[in-house]
């Protein structure tokens, strides 16, 4: 992952703590991807926290490994894990981080992470390379290359990915795509006003906080009428 310089670490602890907030979005999120988790965990990029708990209290008899590359939060991180759960520094992007692991990775997540990573590719590889087989990778990036702006930028991404880039960078590597979908399809208004009208350099709390009010609605929505084919973010099961 590119070196987080202490503008995009400020931008990107204040978005992450809007959002650790918004606990009904949050569950919604962490409830996409949960059916996919499997055996022994390994969170990419855990930042504050926010879907470690979860996967805690949740997978009470798995072996949970949770990382990032900032040092601060994995201090941070080390502070709320137990006996069975293990707290690493690791920068995606580079293979040799990833030795500090011995345990068997059944399964592993990173959620608004590969954006953040200059050679994505290799990321994928490294990830890879540490699954068990017929483990699985569940990704979740942002989507939409018409939505990049200042906000994306404050915060450190490299790119907004569309279905079809995505799925070639994926090809590229060992990995099958087990599934495919896109989420939040009423943040993409809320991410164009912001960034592009507004020209605010991070997400506005008003507007999360109104977005987490409304998910019971948003959940249906999004399931029974949309079907899951247009959101701000897309979501890939890769398996090994």
């Amino acid at each position: 992952m590119a070196d987080r310089n202490d503008k995009y670490a400020e931008q990107m602890a204040l978005n992450l703590h809007i959002l650790d907030k918004a606990n009904n979005f949050t569950d919604w999120m962490y409830d996409e991807i949960k059916p996919f988790l499997q055996g022994n965990i390994f969170e990419v990029g855990s930042g504050q926290g926010t879907y470690s708990r979860k996967i805690i209290n949740d997978f009470r008899d798995n072996k949970i490994i949770l990382s990032d590359i900032d040092k601060k939060y994995v201090s941070d991180l080390k502070k709320i894990s137990i006996g069975r759960v293990s707290v690493f520094n690791i920068d995606i992007s580079r293979k040799e981080d990833f030795r500090q692991i011995n345990d068997r990775i059944d399964s592993a997540f990173a959620l608004n992470v590969l954006e953040h990573v200059d050679n994505d590719v290799g990321a994928l590889n490294n990830v890879y390379d540490i699954l068990s087989p017929g483990g699985r990778f569940v990704v979740l990036v942002p989507a939409h290359k018409f939505l990049y702006n200042r906000i994306d930028k404050s915060i450190g991404h490299f790119r907004r990915y569309t279905k079809s880039e995505l799925l070639e960078k994926v090809s590229i590597t060992k990995f099958k795509v087990k599934k495919l979908f896109y989420f939040n399809f009423l943040s993409i208004f809320g991410w164009y006003a912001n960034g592009d009208i507004l020209k605010r350099d991070v997400i506005n709390e008003g507007a999360v906080g109104l977005l987490n009010k409304i998910v019971p609605a948003l959940r249906f929505f999004e399931k029974y009428i949309l079907r899951k084919k247009m959101g701000i973010s897309i979501i890939v099961i890769l398996e090994k």
